[in-house]
């Protein structure tokens, strides 16, 4: 009988034991030992740590849905309000990214109701950023079907009005192209997608 003495990840390791232990190894396999590290019910620090970890390999293998669920969980185990709005923040990006707007809608809520009213302001205004840059990407990549759900989006986010404009000629332009003319209607005559 041959015995295999393959050491795994423990609860009680600290994030230094932990990230030496997954160095070298690839990216499924680290999900699957964070994943199984996980379930061990380590203090909340270390769940939060593999949580955002997770995320991290999620996001770099484009797996947005994954990702925003990884980081609602690093939100729910953060105990810092700061940490809990920016973890709430990144799944709600991680969602826009993988073009599931309601998702998206819901998770940005929750950060917004962990801050103050300055606190609002700075995250809806990295939101926006972050949306801004995804339209660009979105648009570089000429994926129409997505940009359509970021156009209709945006028009209906706080955003100066001249920005609004440009927005529905760009939206227009992929509704003809698309061939929805029904859209396209009802955009021109009432402003609203």
């Amino acid at each position: 009988m041959i015995s295999f003495s393959m050491s795994l990840l423990d609860k009680n390791m600290h994030k230094q034991d932990v990230e030496k232990f997954l160095e070298g190894k690839g990216d499924y396999i680290q999900v699957d030992h964070l994943e199984r590290y996980l379930k061990l019910m380590p203090p909340i620090e270390m769940r939060k740590f593999a949580y955002l970890k997770l995320a991290q390999i999620y996001l770099n293998k484009e797996m947005y849905s994954s990702a925003a669920e990884a980081f609602k969980n690093a939100a729910v185990n953060s105990v810092i309000f700061r940490e809990k709005q920016e973890n709430f923040l990144n799944e709600a990006k991680a969602y826009v990214s993988e073009g599931k707007i309601d998702e998206s809608d819901k998770a940005l809520k929750k950060a917004l109701d962990e801050g103050n009213k300055q606190e609002k302001e700075a995250l809806y205004s990295e939101f926006l950023k972050f949306f801004r840059s995804e339209i660009e990407k979105r648009e570089k990549q000429n994926k129409p079907g997505h940009l359509i759900k970021l156009y209709e989006k945006f028009l209906r986010l706080k955003v100066e009005e001249p920005e609004k404009e440009e927005t529905k000629e760009k939206l227009l332009k992929v509704y003809d192209k698309l061939g929805k003319v029904k859209e396209a209607r009802i955009l021109r005559e009432t402003g609203k997608a």
